[in-house]
């Protein structure tokens, strides 16, 4: 592909179409049909809505290349117009404000769950070297704030934390059940830590070469690594100056049982378990229900001799602080019964989670451990719909999980009162928890059902996946998890998905991904689903080269279809591990004249740039730029800058505590310094999209989002202002009519939302910059 041209360049003609394409790109149809007009991708084939909560843009069931049936004949009905800037599409996909960084979110959460990944927070990414970056976990808020306020120090506390850090580096050791992880995070907090990380390994905490991407006063905490035993002093000698120049602070985690490594000894601190675990109950109980409530239940009757029982020698400061958790759930519930907490801390009785789900017994249950396992996390109204579902699909005189199942086939009705939360939960092994969930309408309070063990949802899916013929049943219930429109529980659907497809991938990529690909009524959804699941087979080094040769596949095929899944594949999945190539197949797929597979393209690049946004954005903008070059190409580049200009979004503190997000791409502009590539690779795309005549209301209506923002924000308007002026007024003139014309129309007296300061600021800036040009051309 040839250069674009120098930044602010209008929307003139382009080179032809890129050399090689292969099957993405035009061509004579297969069979030797008849060439659609625009491309061999575009007219007669079918059209699914994009990938949000919009209809399918047209029925139909032709593939790319292949002439309409009937096309031609008297009388026959019109096919649909799929080609890229047809129908209403462009404008419901460039109007989701903020989705692909929901997604992203989405889908780490995802994972945190269902794969185990138990520090689901936050993550941030540094730079290790100049092709390596190591991704860093933060330890929930939640978590640090409930060891800052029921930590009970064990014997010589004062003594551990004074020598503890008269280095940067400490290796906690202590027995087992002494609290090694609260103590871990209390020496961090006593070292003043402003923010707390989780590291995996040894390995990648020698590759760390510079803390100060983390910020002033990072906590770090390795616990109980696989490969402690590969640690030596001068490791932890070599961070030291690393540390202090970071104002950082490590804790590692010994188990009484490891060996360490020569020269570590010189680090360790080691604690004992405290005298009373009575202590660390009250703690804990008090921090969950407040002074008055937390007294009542320990003085309830029976429950200071159960306490006493079961806190004796042998138990762990987790046991006292699960007590609590189930004393604090039982008082909440009513009268505390002392056998029913009894029961509740002896649920496990030795058993693995597969042991456990073979003895729920009735089909009722265990729809709800499996909607649970795979839901876990979200909203407990999604666990429990998504269980109604799966029961619904077993509701037949055969009998299901008949293996160890002996009360008959499943009941057509079920008593909706038979069973209350509490009690479900106890017989489930689960919790329910108020918290914050990230959802379409950013962070908000709810209450959410979990497995109070993190192990249990990827063993429970493997197990009933597995052990039980009712994997039709399965991938149905996933399927219609998935068409419900929900970005949530889509994302935890395809999850779970991927996870079933590391055991089963030849049948899962044969038997499942294909029908989802090509499903003509939620295709987009199912497609979006299938790249989840792909991206968790990726995990597997078995399986990189399947997914790889599985993609490219999808990728040469003449079919619509299967290049928009390629496309998601290469967002979601194979640009983590080859950048530059996923680039290059996403821009040569831009020439694939379908609206679906434009869209498809947009949010693939939305995922690449959430994956990374400060190492990828230079790359993934320089391609959207070569495509808004090329003729062959030209719709989809503008389409695809127009969806990334609103689909994501960065969180950051505002003023008062309270949060603000800025449009990433404007971010990215106002951050760079005049003359910096991201601020010509940007202004040259406006520039584009503006003159351009194809979508000039869709460019409209991305500017008038990011003019929402700026009406109530000083420092956005300031930077939107800025950015469209200097950027893209004074490099286009034409494109500085076009930003005046849709400023004086956000103050129109029929407008919903009018916008008269952002108005105001920008028309005034775009006048003076026009005036200062013309007058130094006189």
């Amino acid at each position: 592909m040839s250069t674009p041209p120098a930044a602010g360049a209008g929307g003139g003609g382009g080179a032809g179409a890129p050399a090689g394409a292969g099957g993405a790109g035009g061509g004579a149809p297969a069979g030797g049909g008849p060439a659609p007009a625009g491309s061999a991708a575009s007219a007669g084939a079918a059209g699914s809505g994009p990938a949000g909560s919009s209809a399918p843009a047209g029925g139909g069931d032709g593939g790319a290349g292949h002439a309409a049936p009937g096309a031609g004949q008297p009388g026959a009905a019109a096919p649909p117009d799929n080609s890229v800037g047809a129908g209403g599409s462009a404008s419901e996909a460039t109007g989701r404000a903020g989705a692909g960084s929901l997604r992203a979110g989405l889908l780490r959460s995802a994972w945190g769950r269902i794969g185990g990944d138990v520090f689901d927070g936050d993550k941030i990414v540094i730079n290790v070297g100049e092709d390596r970056r190591l991704v860093l976990r933060t330890l929930p808020a939640q978590a640090v704030e409930t060891v800052r306020h029921t930590f009970q120090a064990p014997p010589r506390w004062d003594d551990v934390v004074a020598d503890a850090w008269q280095r940067r580096s400490v290796v906690l050791r202590g027995p087992a059940g002494a609290g090694k992880h609260a103590a871990a995070v209390r020496l961090l907090i006593a070292a003043q830590a402003k923010r707390f990380y989780q590291v995996d390994s040894v390995a990648e905490l020698t590759q760390l070469n510079d803390l100060r991407q983390l910020g002033s006063g990072a906590g770090l905490l390795v616990d109980r690594p696989t490969d402690l035993a590969e640690l030596r002093g001068p490791q932890l000698d070599g961070l030291e100056d690393l540390l202090l120049r970071a104002d950082a602070h490590l804790v590692l985690i010994a188990g009484p049982e490891t060996d360490l490594g020569r020269g570590v000894g010189e680090y360790v601190q080691r604690i004992a378990r405290p005298d009373i675990l009575a202590d660390v109950l009250r703690a804990h109980l008090f921090h969950r229900l407040g002074d008055d409530d937390a007294e009542g239940a320990l003085t309830a009757a029976g429950i200071g001799d159960l306490a006493e029982e079961l806190l004796d020698a042998a138990a762990a400061c987790r046991d006292a602080a699960r007590l609590a958790e189930v004393l604090a759930h039982e008082h909440g519930g009513g009268a505390i019964d002392p056998e029913r907490v009894r029961t509740r801390m002896d649920h496990t009785g030795g058993e693995g989670p597969e042991e456990w789900f073979e003895g729920l017994g009735e089909t009722g249950l265990r729809t709800q451990a499996i909607a649970l396992a795979v839901l876990g996390g979200l909203p407990q109204e999604h666990v429990a719909m998504g269980a109604s579902a799966l029961l619904d699909r077993f509701r037949s005189d055969r009998g299901v999980l008949t293996a160890s199942v002996e009360t008959g086939p499943v009941p057509l009705r079920q008593d909706p009162f038979s069973q209350s939360r509490r009690l479900l939960a106890e017989k489930l092994r689960a919790r329910t928890v108020a918290t914050l969930t990230l959802g379409d309408f950013g962070w908000l309070p709810c209450t959410v059902a979990e497995y109070r063990n993190p192990d249990y949802p990827a063993r429970i899916i493997r197990h009933v996946w597995s052990e039980y013929r009712i994997q039709n049943e399965l991938i149905g219930w996933l399927g219609g998890l998935v068409d419900r429109r929900s970005q949530q529980v889509r994302s935890y659907a395809g999850t779970a998905l991927g996870l079933i497809a590391t055991e089963s991938f030849e049948y899962v990529a044969t038997q499942v991904f294909p029908d989802w690909v090509r499903d003509e009524t939620t295709g987009y959804l199912r497609r979006e689903a299938v790249a989840y699941a792909l991206r968790v087979c990726l995990r597997r080094p078995a399986l990189r080269p399947g997914v790889r040769g599985l993609v490219e596949g999808w990728y040469m095929s003449t079919d619509w279809e299967f290049e928009a899944a390629a496309a998601r594949a290469y967002g979601l999945c194979l640009g983590g591990t080859d950048l530059s190539g996923a680039v290059l197949a996403l821009t040569r797929l831009g020439t694939v004249d379908h609206i679906q597979v434009a869209i498809e393209i947009g949010d693939a690049f939305a995922d690449l740039l959430e994956e990374d946004v400060d190492a990828h954005a230079a790359v993934v903008l320089r391609a959207i730029a070569e495509m808004s070059h090329e003729s062959a190409s030209r719709p989809s580049g503008h389409l695809v800058f127009l969806m990334l200009a609103n689909l994501l979004v960065t969180d950051e503190p505002g003023t008062a505590g309270a949060r603000r997000s800025r449009p990433t791409l404007l971010r990215l502009a106002a951050d760079a310094p005049p003359g910096h590539e991201l601020r010509r690779l940007l202004g040259y795309l406006w520039a584009e999209v503006i003159n351009g005549e194809l979508f000039a209301d869709e460019a409209g209506g991305v500017l008038e989002a990011w003019a929402a923002r700026a009406e109530a924000d000083p420092q956005l308007l300031d930077d939107m202002v800025r950015v469209l002026v200097e950027d893209v007024a004074t490099r286009s003139p034409r494109a500085a009519l076009l930003l005046e014309r849709y400023a004086r129309h956000w103050t129109d007296r029929d407008r919903f939302r009018p916008l008269p300061r952002t108005a105001a600021v920008l028309g005034a800036a775009l006048k003076a910059a026009a005036s200062t040009q013309s007058g130094g051309a006189r």
